[in-house]
């Protein structure tokens, strides 16, 4: 398994979460017992591009740098995703969004591109 790949993974990732917030955020809002509203949907779906273009660049960035050049620029989007990773567990903490399974595994996914990234990286 490449940084290469790794990056290309998580763009995959970030391309499924841009499609359920374009597509699905009633579904999503609803899991969470949010009232859907018209403006929050408007909001998941500038969310979602967000995601599309994040998960753009992830995909991208291994076409467009070198091994040595992506290694470099890894440092920086481990900071990034570890930002990521602490809202999740912030919003968890302080009951802003509900604990469950599907939280839990995002924060394992999370930590787990965390762990792939720095070691794929170093290697």
């Amino acid at each position: 398994m490449s940084l290469a790949f790794i990056y290309r993974l998580n763009g995959l990732l970030g391309l499924f979460w841009a499609s359920s917030l374009w597509f699905g955020a009633d579904m999503m809002a609803a899991a969470y017992g949010w009232e859907v509203t018209r403006p929050m949907i408007t909001m998941a779906q500038l969310l979602g591009t967000s995601f599309f273009f994040t998960a753009i660049v992830f995909l991208m960035l291994p076409n467009w740098t070198s091994e040595r050049q992506l290694k470099k620029a890894t440092k920086t989007l481990i900071l990034l995703q570890f930002i990521f990773l602490t809202v999740q567990v912030f919003h968890i903490y302080t009951k802003a969004i509900p604990s469950g399974g599907m939280q839990y595994f995002g924060i394992g996914l999370s930590s787990l591109f965390i762990i792939l990234f720095y070691w794929k990286s170093r290697a």
